[in-house]
Protein backbone atom coordinates (compact mmCIF):
# COMPACT_ATOMS: atom_id res chain seq x y z
CA UNK A 1 0.00 0.00 0.00
CA UNK A 2 1.42 3.58 -1.07
CA UNK A 3 1.35 6.50 1.07
CA UNK A 4 -1.68 8.90 -0.04
CA UNK A 5 -0.10 12.32 -1.65
CA UNK A 6 -3.19 13.61 -2.38
CA UNK A 7 -5.98 15.62 -0.11
CA UNK A 8 -8.28 14.20 -2.32
CA UNK A 9 -7.41 10.51 -1.19
CA UNK A 10 -7.61 11.50 2.25
CA UNK A 11 -10.50 12.91 2.28
CA UNK A 12 -12.17 9.58 0.19
CA UNK A 13 -10.85 7.49 3.11
CA UNK A 14 -12.45 9.76 5.73
CA UNK A 15 -16.11 8.86 5.45
CA UNK A 16 -17.02 10.67 9.23
CA UNK A 17 -16.06 13.76 7.76
CA UNK A 18 -18.28 14.33 4.04
CA UNK A 19 -17.71 17.89 4.46
CA UNK A 20 -13.96 17.51 3.25
CA UNK A 21 -15.18 16.80 -0.52
CA UNK A 22 -16.66 20.08 -0.57
CA UNK A 23 -13.20 22.15 1.24
CA UNK A 24 -11.57 24.88 -1.04
CA UNK A 25 -8.03 22.57 0.42
CA UNK A 26 -9.42 19.72 -1.32
CA UNK A 27 -7.15 20.37 -4.54
CA UNK A 28 -4.12 21.18 -2.41
CA UNK A 29 -1.58 18.18 -2.12
CA UNK A 30 -0.90 16.93 1.30
CA UNK A 31 2.19 18.90 1.47
CA UNK A 32 0.71 21.87 0.91
CA UNK A 33 -1.72 21.71 3.86
CA UNK A 34 1.60 23.21 6.17
CA UNK A 35 0.34 26.37 4.39
CA UNK A 36 -2.81 26.02 7.53
CA UNK A 37 0.10 25.61 10.27
CA UNK A 38 2.66 28.21 10.73
CA UNK A 39 4.46 28.52 13.96
CA UNK A 40 4.15 30.62 16.64
CA UNK A 41 4.30 34.49 16.26
CA UNK A 42 3.92 33.85 12.20
CA UNK A 43 1.67 35.07 10.34
CA UNK A 44 -0.34 32.71 7.92
CA UNK A 45 -0.10 33.99 4.49
CA UNK A 46 -2.82 36.01 2.64
CA UNK A 47 -3.35 33.54 -0.07
CA UNK A 48 -4.31 30.77 2.70
CA UNK A 49 -6.39 33.10 4.52
CA UNK A 50 -8.50 34.16 1.21
CA UNK A 51 -8.55 30.42 0.26
CA UNK A 52 -10.47 30.11 3.75
CA UNK A 53 -12.24 32.88 3.53
CA UNK A 54 -14.01 31.84 0.35
CA UNK A 55 -14.43 28.24 1.14
CA UNK A 56 -18.11 27.12 1.18
CA UNK A 57 -17.44 24.64 4.55
CA UNK A 58 -16.22 27.25 6.94
CA UNK A 59 -18.37 26.31 9.43
CA UNK A 60 -17.61 22.83 9.16
CA UNK A 61 -14.51 23.06 9.39
CA UNK A 62 -14.16 25.14 12.66
CA UNK A 63 -16.69 22.95 14.37
CA UNK A 64 -14.53 20.47 13.80
CA UNK A 65 -11.38 22.18 15.22
CA UNK A 66 -13.71 23.02 18.25
CA UNK A 67 -15.68 19.79 18.31
CA UNK A 68 -11.87 17.79 18.46
CA UNK A 69 -10.00 20.48 20.53
CA UNK A 70 -7.40 20.79 17.36
CA UNK A 71 -5.08 23.56 18.90
CA UNK A 72 -2.92 24.24 15.80
CA UNK A 73 -3.87 25.23 12.40
CA UNK A 74 -6.06 27.83 10.62
CA UNK A 75 -9.83 26.21 10.71
CA UNK A 76 -12.61 27.40 9.52
CA UNK A 77 -10.76 30.96 8.82
CA UNK A 78 -9.73 31.39 12.28
CA UNK A 79 -6.36 31.28 13.77
CA UNK A 80 -5.40 29.21 16.53
CA UNK A 81 -4.53 32.29 18.82
CA UNK A 82 -8.06 33.58 17.76
CA UNK A 83 -9.62 29.92 18.91
CA UNK A 84 -8.31 30.45 22.15
CA UNK A 85 -9.94 33.16 23.46
CA UNK A 86 -13.16 32.56 21.31
CA UNK A 87 -15.67 30.80 22.56
CA UNK A 88 -17.00 28.36 19.56
CA UNK A 89 -20.00 30.44 19.29
CA UNK A 90 -18.46 33.59 19.27
CA UNK A 91 -16.51 32.31 16.77
CA UNK A 92 -19.14 31.19 14.70
CA UNK A 93 -20.46 34.57 15.19
CA UNK A 94 -17.55 36.19 13.88
CA UNK A 95 -16.89 33.85 10.79
CA UNK A 96 -20.71 34.55 10.02
CA UNK A 97 -19.74 38.36 9.92
CA UNK A 98 -16.95 37.59 7.36
CA UNK A 99 -19.19 35.73 4.49
CA UNK A 100 -21.26 37.26 1.73
CA UNK A 101 -24.61 38.28 2.22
Amino acid sequence: MGISNSLDELIERSPDLPWLDRASCGELELHQLDLFFVEAGRTIASSTVSLCKKCPVRRECLDHAYQHDIVSGYFGGISPGRRRVLSHAQALAELLGDSPA
